[in-house]
């Protein structure tokens, strides 16, 4: 099941996305504040808008990136329950799974998952990434021995 929201709401929650986007460097409370202001007007259940997904990530990768994992987590969370849902992502929700693993060390989980993403999509999920989850990858006993 999987649904598009309306234009005219969707364009309201793009525009709070893009304006969000300008805050991120300067002011951060305000840029989490307009994304979860955008997350907050799709309609329950949330689970089942195909952008939710996009917006769910957006913000995950933004608290991955500052290193606050209790917020990483929550979203990530919200990613895994849409894309259960609508099973669009289902390579991609994975692999942040791993470089949630990754990043708060938990690296057999994140070694294994990505082998399962690259066994199923290659290594294509690499490539707009910090080079750092493809290194780890491609060099697990460097990161795994520390």
């Amino acid at each position: 099941m999987m649904a598009i929201l309306e234009q005219e709401k969707q364009s309201k929650i793009d525009k709070l996305r893009f304006e969000a986007d300008q805050y991120f460097l300067n002011e951060k409370e305000k840029y989490y504040c307009l994304k979860e202001k955008a997350w907050n007007l799709y309609p329950e259940p949330k689970n089942t808008w195909n952008e939710a997904y996009s917006l769910a990530k957006d913000i995950f990768e933004s608290y991955l990136y500052e290193e606050n994992y209790i917020k990483a987590k929550e979203w990530l969370n919200l990613m895994i329950d849409t894309n259960n849902v609508l099973h669009l992502m289902d390579e991609d929700c994975p692999f942040n799974i791993a470089k949630f693993k990754f990043d708060t060390k938990e690296y057999d989980d994140a070694l294994h998952t990505f082998q399962e993403v690259v066994k199923v999509a290659g290594m294509r999920y690499f490539e707009n990434e910090d080079p750092k989850y493809r290194n780890f990858y491609l060099n697990p006993e460097k990161f795994m021995n520390k």
